[in-house]
């Protein structure tokens, strides 16, 4: 298949890191607010967690099927209609009157995530592969910079604007990014002769639906309570119907025999590893941080100061991300993901041996950054180069599929270990130590899922001038 001939990327690149960056910001200055919207719209702590879950949820979803038609489509149109539904959704969080309302608004926004992998179809159809790299690791950047900067400014805009401005301000930024989109991003030619595979993205949407809910809820149920066994029974059947599917349709959502290939499946086991391992520093370190200083383990910190704590994650991304296309051309995209990989795990024992001191947590914090941004560039990366044209948005739906899962199995995991060293309510330090143990351990799995992947990128295709 020919590649349309490459374009100046300012814009290109520029309109998704924006779009990203906002809701990003957003989705991490939900946490700190939530006791405001609890106030203000009198919700019950179950109705809460629904601000999470319903996001999480319509984001599993939709990523795989946004990725395919992105394969199929112009990306411009599914770039800006994805744009509309979503900035649609916060607009409606905004001006939510009750929980049930907001609720419903951040299911629609939950959609932002899709972005990402038609991203990835984006640059490789109107970029170089130079700039296409670069401006991968300049999503995953902005994305890693825009979390820290959501747990610092989340205080200061909800106390004095209030939390609907969190949205306002989301919506603005969004229109900005769409506005952009529509002068500097071209058209994409649509694949010829092919279809969309509906009963397959509804069959995988019910099963991930069903998987994420069950994940969430099982924390509060219970993994083998009723409920969550037959939450986990309909994923797996929904996902077993799915398979037999997409093994038998001509065009299908997702091409498991291509999924099952060396390059794919390396990069969407470091993506599930890295979600998964990602638990120690998402999950224990912040509410470690927040123990009172006598604990000996304990800084005191509140939620301004975690997102101090937490803010060189973001720096250290942003800063390293773009150079992953630069370094691998240097050093060879093996290397790139090895490394990546061992400098989450390494990153992660940090906290384990030494917390005592805050700039020993900053260290840690910042290697984990590094680690996360090269690793997930570089699979990223990895996903442009070698699939098809017609399949890099796809598969790289799946890559933050996978990492979402894997996010929440390592949150549910690490709760168990927190809570079976708590002491009349206060986890013990050997809590900590051992979930950062832990995490550190799985995320050396990324190191063996970077041997799977190729040495060396197919020869690339020719390129032809676009419409």
């Amino acid at each position: 298949m020919l590649r349309p001939r490459p374009r100046s990327g300012l814009g290109i690149i520029g309109v998704p890191v924006l779009f990203i960056g906002v809701f990003q910001l957003l989705e991490m200055m939900l946490s700190p607010a939530l006791p405001l919207i609890q106030r203000e719209l009198a919700a019950s702590p179950g109705q809460l967690a629904w601000v999470f879950t319903g996001g999480l949820i319509s984001s599993a979803v939709s990523t795989p099927i946004v990725g395919r038609l992105a394969d199929l489509y112009n990306k411009r149109t599914v770039l800006l209609c994805l744009m509309a539904v979503t900035t649609a959704g916060a607009l409606i969080s905004g001006l939510a009157p009750t929980m049930v309302v907001l609720i419903i608004g951040q299911a629609l926004q939950g959609v932002w995530l899709g972005v990402m992998p038609l991203t990835v179809g984006l640059f490789r159809d109107t970029l170089e592969s130079d700039r296409s790299a670069t401006g991968n690791g300049m999503v995953i950047g902005a994305a890693a910079l825009a979390s820290a900067l959501g747990l610092i400014l989340a205080g200061p805009i909800t106390m004095l604007l209030g939390f609907r401005w969190m949205f306002f301000l989301t919506v603005a930024g969004a229109l900005l990014s769409g506005i952009w989109a529509w002068f500097v991003v071209p058209s994409t030619p649509r694949a010829t002769a092919k279809r969309m595979d509906w009963a397959g993205g509804l069959l995988l949407g019910c099963g991930l639906a069903l998987l994420m809910l069950g994940l969430t809820v099982s924390s509060t149920w219970g993994w083998t309570s009723p409920a969550a066994l037959v939450l986990f029974a309909g994923a797996l059947l929904s996902l077993g119907v799915w398979t037999v599917v997409e093994l038998r349709v001509s065009d299908p959502l997702v091409d498991l025999r291509l999924l099952v290939g060396r390059s794919a499946a390396g990069a969407t086991t470091m993506g599930f590893v890295f979600g998964f391992a990602s638990f120690g520093l998402v999950m224990a370190l912040p509410l470690m941080l927040s123990l009172p200083v006598e604990t000996g383990y304990g800084q005191g910190a509140d939620a301004m100061h975690i997102g101090l704590y937490m803010f060189p994650l973001g720096v250290a991304g942003t800063l390293v991300a773009p150079l992953v296309g630069p370094m691998t051309r240097l050093l060879g995209r093996r290397v790139m993901l090895v490394l990546g990989s061992a400098l989450v795990s390494g990153g992660t024992v940090v906290p384990a041996f030494w917390h005592a001191s805050p700039w020993q947590i900053v260290v840690g914090v910042a290697i984990i950054g590094v680690g996360g941004a090269v690793g997930l560039t570089a699979a990223l990366n990895v996903v442009a180069a070698d699939m098809p044209a017609d399949r890099a948005a796809g598969v790289s739906g799946v890559v933050f599929v996978a990492k979402s899962v894997g996010g929440s199995l390592g949150a549910q995991l690490g709760g168990m270990v927190l809570a079976g060293a708590t002491v009349a309510g206060v986890p013990a330090e050997r809590g900590f130590v051992d979930t950062y143990l832990l995490s550190a351990a799985i995320g050396l799995l990324a190191v063996i899922a970077a041997f799977v992947v190729r040495s060396k990128a197919p020869a690339a295709e020719p390129v032809v001038a676009l419409p």
